[in-house]
């Protein structure tokens, strides 16, 4: 699942499938409906494409793995802590938070965010940084999932220049109420000094800015998005490299749990 930009975003699905994999690419922040309109999306949405996904032929219904980056790292998380019908093998997490109204829909979530506008940021160039909207990371567990319910190993990928999203301060928060928990055993954390928040492709471009239409207003505007363009390609390259690793261990391993 991408981010909070939307549209449907297929490359890193493709990529993963060149690797065998069976992938379902989802668009969740602008979908249609049958009749062309824009379709309301809630938990069922997403228990819909999963259990789709889970009922084709050729997968594995007990081995599916969710991807979520920026945004939609929020989204595979609520899913997976509060959905009765989503209980996937694994979590990959790229450069996201857990902060979140509890069992909130889309736009609860956007509604929160958008209270703490006033916190957004612009540089000397004028781009936007939005990583304060989600700080500090509040104490309050129904302003954030409960990652100590988690039963399934997660891969969190961090980069510590995100502009855009607090995630290395998510992550230790995530850390925390997992040790807490007593579920930390699950927990992978890939942390990058100099890297910003669009962890892509190994071998694609750094991105350190670029142009962004805000789904809801549809203004344009230019977003900072971090990241030193030497440190973040070999965080893209790296963290690519123990995805698929960490991938071919929980979804071919015929354990419970593989090791971490």
């Amino acid at each position: 699942m991408w981010g909070g930009g939307g549209g449907l975003v297929e490359y890193r699905s493709a990529l993963l499938a060149s690797h065998g994999y069976t992938v379902l690419a989802l668009e969740y922040m602008t979908p249609k409906s049958m009749a062309g309109k824009e379709a309301q999306v809630g938990n069922q949405y997403f228990e819909a494409a999963f259990t789709l996904l889970k009922e084709h032929p050729q997968v594995c219904a007990e081995r599916i793995a969710m991807f979520g980056l920026s945004f939609g790292t929020s989204v595979a998380l609520g899913m997976t802590v509060y959905s009765p019908l989503i209980q996937p093998r694994c979590l990959v997490c790229v450069s996201g938070s857990h902060v979140q109204p509890v069992q909130g829909s889309l736009s609860d979530v956007f509604k929160e965010i958008s209270k703490n506008a006033h916190k957004t940021r612009y540089d000397a160039e004028n781009r936007v940084i939005w990583r304060d909207l989600l700080l500090p990371i509040p104490v309050d567990p129904n302003k954030k999932v409960d990652v100590g319910q988690i039963q399934c190993p997660v891969l969190l990928i961090v980069g510590e220049d995100d502009q855009n999203w607090p995630a290395s301060e998510s992550a230790k928060d995530m850390e925390k109420m997992m040790e807490e928990a007593g579920n930390s055993h699950l927990l992978t954390t890939l942390s990058y000094p100099g890297t910003g928040h669009l962890i892509e492709m190994p071998y694609t471009p750094h991105v350190r800015s670029s142009n962004f239409i805000i789904v809801q207003t549809k203004q344009k505007v230019v977003v900072l998005w971090g990241g030193e363009a030497k440190a973040h390609a070999h965080a893209q390259e790296h963290s690519w490299e123990r995805t698929l690793v960490f991938l071919e261990q929980q979804l071919y391993s015929s354990g419970e749990h593989a090791a971490q």
